[in-house]
């Protein structure tokens, strides 16, 4: 075989990776799993199913009351991964320092209707405000949101005016990660911006953010971007040796999140 031709097959090859690459971005970004619609959840603490219902979309969502005296309802927009079965576990860490939470699974996760997109993760997070604030005074609802779920959360705090915003592991936009994480691929697929800088620079509350440094999922870089919207550097706490999925593993974390909700 001449050296010229094992060049052009893997030209090819790297063209055809970056095509299917491109085509398939949505499976990168969406890693949901369903649930069957009588699927019964199980946790070791109180929670209430819910169904939000809007004019294109019906989303399963699930309660957990505070376990000691009342401060305010947290909203859980979580990541681009898996179902409320997972993310309920982590409502604890708000429940056990008096916060009730409202958490959701968005289109296609879980037993939410439909399937997943950008608009729709938005939508979704619309429908949470609005059961929150038929309930809470806005002045008492926390938004959080995790991964994925910074980006609705911070569309959020552009739209509505709540107590805080408060980030885990978010990113600047999604072409950035792509961009920091595979330097040879050119995506011209512009289905998902999900621009956190964007909802960031135009939102309405004090906006906290944490990152651990050795998140390899998101990169330390993409988060570090976001400093400058918001009021100071102390409001971006940094976790040492932390990861993408553990950060509630390190007391440092629990330590900043009561001492900012309490």
């Amino acid at each position: 075989m001449k050296w010229w031709h094992l060049l052009l097959g893997l030209i090819g090859l790297y063209g055809l990776a970056i095509i299917l690459l491109n085509l398939f971005l949505g499976k990168m970004v969406f890693l949901p799993k369903k649930l069957a619609s009588d699927y019964e959840f199980r946790f070791d603490f109180p929670f209430e199913e819910l169904w939000l219902e809007g004019s294109e979309l019906t989303i399963n969502a699930l309660f957990f009351p505070s376990q000691v005296q009342r401060k305010g309802l947290l909203i859980y927009l979580h990541g681009n991964a898996d179902n409320l079965q997972r993310w309920g576990t982590y409502t604890i860490d708000f429940t056990s320092i008096g916060y009730d939470v409202i958490a959701i699974d968005y289109p296609g996760y879980g037993k939410s209707l439909d399937s997943p997109s950008e608009a729709k993760v938005y939508a979704s997070a619309e429908l949470a405000w609005s059961w929150a604030v038929s309930r809470y005074p806005a002045e008492k609802i926390i938004i959080y949101g995790r991964s994925l779920g910074s980006a609705p959360a911070s569309y959020l705090s552009s739209q509505h005016k709540a107590r805080m915003l408060i980030l885990e592991t978010p990113f600047y936009s999604i072409p950035d990660v792509l961009n920091r994480r595979n330097f040879f691929i050119p995506w011209f697929n512009n289905d998902y911006h999900f621009p956190n800088y964007q909802f960031l620079e135009d939102s309405k509350n004090d906006a906290y953010i944490v990152q651990g440094t050795r998140d390899k999922i998101v990169p330390y870089a993409s988060a570090v971007e976001l400093k400058p919207f918001l009021t100071d550097d102390t409001r971006f706490k940094v976790i040492e040796g932390g990861g993408h999925r553990n950060l509630s593993t390190f007391d440092e974390y629990h330590h900043w999140l009561r001492r900012i909700l309490e």
